[in-house]
């Protein structure tokens, strides 16, 4: 072998940080150091000793602690259907089931499809092999429960889920129904000897999730709600922890950030394990049956397509991080009702990870990764802590009804959207790389009913929430209210900060006039603003340019009747030189968007 080919001394970790410090030029090392949403350190480099390999805590696929999983091949795919209509519901339902869908999740309630009796369930289900196409209820009252379960009397319709969850009506309206509670654990206790490979009662993360909570809130509201219904099932000489465990499944909302999700699935069954070892169960009864659903906070109404993109890398982090079954939503979800074509981008995503990837074919495919594996250990010792501070104040309910979880998770909403706002978080299409003028892919409207919360509900949320509000106004507006750029220079110097604030503008729904042109004289520039019809005008050139000729021009143009001048930049200690000169606002990187563009938009006439 020759010398250039050979693996020569192993790398030495010293050598290699002494060379990314050059790289550096001084600055701090915790600039290579980020940070997931309940502070943990995601650190340049993972070794070995990073996490404890040698002994492989997180054991071996299908056994406890279950770190790597419980499934034996594929998971399920499981697609929500939530049409008012029961018809249209079941003509959905069986167009899924011909592409590849395996389980039907049935939403019902107000926003759901209206199931008012058993003639409505039979028409949703009509021509359904209930034995192949397991249903799975998501918004279930103790009513339809038990017509589903008389539906299935003589059919053996293996990994029905029922998905009672007093709880997560709790953390979704703020209302507590003691006997909401009673008659679930009941019917979970009748239903355990009936139809043993069946679910009764749902352990839901996504309230948390979808009001802008952080990865340890998930698991430690899901770990508390868990707790709470296996004390209620196991009391009074009910179910034994095995038993009252086999009557639960988790459902957790997962997002696009992909190894975090993955950690994120494998720590929740780590905790789960330790709960259940805890109660007394044995080691194979202490595994959390998983149902992911694709994160419903990070889909957007503008460029929708890009939806697809974030639907499609959640499945993927929650088929390699486990989870049994799968939901994704269409691309449309935020728009509307679903319509076939996003139905069958959704279905056949997964189907592309599942047949194509064979993502299925492989168990835990991101174990042993040190990340990984430090992340699944961190954020489940993050998860563990947070759920013992539930458990103190006197669990999930008393948590919830004095304010307590949902405290925490307004401050990691508030610290999120801060995020978003300043655009050290992106989303794209929407606080970055906008479209104006896109198609909107089709939708059909949906009725969203009036929400019953109150105070102490989990209000949910879209993180493009606050900047798809701004871009509504300029978008009712015709024609589109335009932004004037005074640039200064040649196309090559005032570009990057012209193409800046013109993204910046297209946030809002703000058009650009003369991004790219370039003036021989300052008159020649004032003349092309009054052609433009413009009354908000931004010059753009570099920091020289400015120096020179910032403060004139802007003077020339209010002179020439601009209402609103802006300066794509930082003003520096020039600042107030040019405010006095006649600049209203600085725009650079860095800055509030929402609260900008909203300046932005009373200077065009488009404020509330």
């Amino acid at each position: 072998m020759s010398e250039a080919l050979s693996l020569g001394e192993p790398a030495d970790e010293a050598d290699w940080r002494a060379l990314v410090e050059q790289g550096l030029k001084g600055a701090p090392w915790s600039r290579l150091v980020g940070k997931t949403a309940d502070g943990i350190s995601i650190e340049p480099l993972y070794r070995e000793s990073n996490v404890r390999t040698a002994s492989d805590e997180a054991g071996f696929p299908g056994a406890a602690p279950f770190v790597r999983g419980v499934r034996d091949g594929a998971w399920v795919i499981r697609q929500a259907y939530d049409h008012p209509d029961p018809e249209r519901a079941n003509r959905d339902i069986l167009a899924d089931l011909a592409g590849g869908v395996g389980g039907i999740e049935l939403v019902l309630g107000d926003d759901g499809v209206a199931v008012r009796g058993a003639a409505d369930l039979d028409l949703v289900l009509a021509d359904v092999i209930l034995e192949a196409a397991p249903v799975s209820l998501d918004g279930a009252s103790l009513a339809t429960a038990t017509m589903l379960e008389a539906k299935l009397r003589g059919v053996a319709a293996a990994g029905t889920a029922f998905n009672l969850d007093p709880i997560g009506a709790l953390m979704r309206t703020g209302v507590w129904s003691l006997p909401d509670m009673t008659d679930a654990c009941g019917f979970a206790e009748r239903l355990r000897g009936a139809l043993p490979t069946s679910t009764s009662l749902r352990v839901d993360a996504r309230p948390v999730h979808e009001a802008g909570g952080t990865e340890a809130q998930e698991i430690a509201g899901a770990l508390s709600s868990g707790i709470a219904y296996l004390r209620a099932l196991t009391s009074d000489d009910g179910l034994s922890a095995a038993e009252a465990a086999s009557t639960l499944s988790f459902a957790i909302a997962v997002g696009p950030d992909v190894l975090v999700e993955t950690a994120k699935l494998r720590a929740l069954r780590l905790c789960w394990t330790r709960v259940m070892e805890a109660s007394g169960a044995p080691p194979e009864a202490r595994a959390a049956h998983i149902h992911a659903f694709t994160s419903r906070r990070t889909m957007t109404r503008y460029d929708a397509w890009t939806n697809v993109l974030r639907v499609t890398t959640a499945a993927f982090a929650a088929g390699i991080g486990g989870a049994d079954a799968i939901t994704t939503y269409p691309l449309t979800d935020a728009l509307g009702l679903q319509t076939p074509f996003a139905r069958r981008v959704a279905r056949n995503t997964q189907n592309v990870l599942l047949e194509e990837c064979r993502l299925g074919h492989v168990a835990d495919p991101a174990g042993g990764a040190w990340f990984v594996e430090s992340l699944t250990s961190d954020l489940a010792d993050k998860a563990w802590t947070l759920m013992q501070d539930i458990e103190a104040k006197g669990g999930i309910v008393a948590s919830l009804q004095a304010g307590h979880l949902q405290h925490m998770v307004v401050d990691a909403r508030a610290a999120r959207e801060l995020a978003i706002a300043t655009r050290r978080e992106n989303i794209t299409g929407v606080t970055d790389f906008p479209l104006l003028d896109a198609a909107m892919p089709e939708f059909e409207p949906r009725h969203v009913a009036p929400s019953p919360q109150n105070g102490i509900a989990l209000a949910p949320m879209r993180l493009a929430g606050p900047f798809e509000a701004i871009r509504d106004r300029a978008e009712a507006k015709t024609p589109r209210a335009a932004v004037f750029f005074a640039t200064i220079g040649t196309l090559a110097a005032f570009a990057p900060r012209a193409q800046f604030a013109r993204n910046l503008f297209a946030i809002a729904g703000v058009g650009s006039i003369g991004a790219e042109d370039t003036h021989a004289t300052a008159d020649a520039l004032v003349d092309a603003f009054r052609d433009s019809g413009a009354r908000v005008a931004v010059i753009a050139g570099t920091d020289g340019a400015y120096a020179e000729h910032a403060e004139n021009l802007a003077q020339r143009l209010k002179a020439g009747g601009a209402a609103w001048v802006l300066l794509a930049g930082r003003p520096g200690e020039s600042e107030a030189k040019l405010r006095a000169a006649g600049v209203d606002q600085f725009v650079f990187t860095g800055i509030d968007a929402v609260k900008e563009l909203q300046t932005l938009h009373a200077a065009l006439g488009l404020a509330p």
